[in-house]
């Protein structure tokens, strides 16, 4: 008997084969199709999405990993779920918190709760070796390009 190949048990996602941009993909539905929360992701909505809409809570976190381990991918669905409701978006985002989490699971609840139907105003930055005001300019100049295209 000819033993099966590896590719015979197991399939990638097409849209894991490339990496987050979180500038360039901030807007596209496609880019958080597949995200997969795990119990991590699980524990870190815990502790974030409450802090929304507690002014003395901690709003600064440090997300910290080897590479590849999808700290880029968490913070595209983090910036995703913040979305204004009415944005394709969010809708990808809710959909997956849907088949990740229970309807009455703190997870759930959290979404539900702490992140206004309106959304908050999302924007994401990488790091560079440059300064912030540098940074701050060029998402604005890309922010006017992006939404002039549109």
């Amino acid at each position: 008997m000819t033993p099966k190949p590896l590719s015979a048990y197991f399939s990638l996602n097409r849209r894991y084969y490339r990496s987050v941009n979180l500038v360039r993909d901030i807007d596209k539905p496609d880019a958080v199709q597949g995200y997969v929360p795990t119990e991590t992701v699980a524990g870190a909505l815990r502790r974030i999405l409450p802090a929304f809409s507690n002014p003395l809570a901690h709003r600064a976190w440090t997300i910290t990993g080897v590479y590849g381990t999808g700290k880029s991918a968490f913070a595209h669905y983090l910036t995703a779920l913040c979305a204004d409701d009415s944005t394709d978006i969010k809708q990808e985002a809710l959909a997956i918190a849907q088949r990740a989490f229970t309807s009455d699971s703190t997870e759930y609840r959290a979404i539900t709760e702490h992140i206004s139907p309106t959304g908050l105003l999302r924007v994401v930055a990488t790091g560079q070796r440059e300064p912030l005001s540098w940074t701050v300019a060029s998402l604005s100049l890309y922010r006017r390009h992006v939404g002039s295209t549109r």
